[in-house]
């Protein structure tokens, strides 16, 4: 897969946020808000980011915008349909522009492929905060995921702000995008944070998540329950090339396992390894050379834990 240069490359440069303070995501305090018309669903939050905001950003002009990839299904099967009831981000002002992070923009939700495919539905908002959580009710938008993935994205209305909160904490998880114009090209363009040359031996993606968030309910529960990102986190599990691999993987205690391997959709694609394993590290050797190129996600199941990998497959 070819890659995409962002230190020299991205005509949208870095650039100094002001220094804020953020502060945790508030507790959720009731199991389905009073505007959303779903009743006696369960309330979860999706949430692959943490909290160790770092001081520069991208300028993003209007109409580009950058996602986080949200998979329903990590968080268990009964996770569908997941019904989207709110989203949020993280504003910032830019220290030679420090009070337009209020800006409006756009939350805007598209439909599952191996990048940003179908919109599914938008909202103007305007944050209230700086450098804090903002949340915006969305259930009027009528998004249910069935299966797979899916994409939220901020996008600008106006070109530079808001600024866009980037998570440097580990660990990386992997699932971050950017539309914008790129150097040598003349329209805008999906590309994930993994594909892009941060400088230094490593992509984007091994160095910051953007800090997106959503919340929504699956069917089933009345109580209220927050899946923190520790709950299924994108480690390196794998080492893969499309000609063969190895998958290499850590228990904390011994235990049944299934090592399986899912699409870019979330659709199972075949069963690596199920069976008893001891504690400690394990190498799993297979074959990949029958498989067509893309992305893949490597799932590694225990009685207590579920870890997820996210793999490419080139030529």
């Amino acid at each position: 897969m070819k890659k995409v240069l962002v230190v020299l490359a991205l005509c949208v440069p870095f650039a100094a946020m002001l220094a804020v303070g953020i502060q945790p995501s508030p507790v959720v305090e009731v199991a389905t808000p009073s505007e959303s018309p779903v009743s006696m669903l369960e309330m979860f939050e999706l949430s692959y980011d943490e909290v160790t905001p770092v001081p520069f950003g991208f300028k993003m002009k209007a109409g580009n915008r950058m996602a986080v990839e949200f998979t329903p299904g990590d968080f268990g099967s009964g996770m569908y349909p997941f019904t989207v009831d709110s989203a949020c981000y993280v504003p910032m002002g830019w220290a030679d522009d420090p009070d337009n992070w209020d800006a409006a923009c756009y939350l805007v939700f598209f439909g599952p492929g191996a990048e940003p495919g179908t919109e599914l539905g938008r909202k103007e908002v305007s944050a209230s905060e700086q450098g804090n959580w903002n949340w915006f009710y969305v259930g009027d938008l009528g998004i249910e995921i069935n299966s797979g993935s899916f994409y939220f994205a901020v996008e600008n209305k106006v070109d530079d702000n808001p600024g866009m909160t980037l998570d440097g904490g580990a660990p990386m998880h992997h699932v971050s995008w950017m539309y914008t114009v790129f150097q040598g090209e003349i329209d805008p363009k999906w590309a994930a944070f993994d594909d892009i040359d941060a400088g230094l031996g490593k992509n984007l993606g091994d160095s910051v998540d953007l800090i997106l968030r959503v919340k929504g309910m699956a069917p089933g529960g009345t109580g209220i329950i927050e899946l923190t990102p520790h709950v299924t986190e994108f480690t390196s599990l794998a080492t893969i090339v499309a000609s063969g691999g190895t998958v290499n993987y850590v228990l904390a205690e011994a235990g049944d396992v299934e090592i399986s391997l899912w699409d870019a959709l979330g659709r199972p694609v075949k069963t690596l390894y199920t069976g008893h394993a001891d504690a400690g590290e394990h190498t799993l050797a297979w074959d990949a050379s029958s498989l067509p190129s893309g992305a893949y996600f490597l799932k590694l199941k225990t009685a207590n834990t579920v870890s997820t990998a996210k793999i490419v497959l080139i030529d």
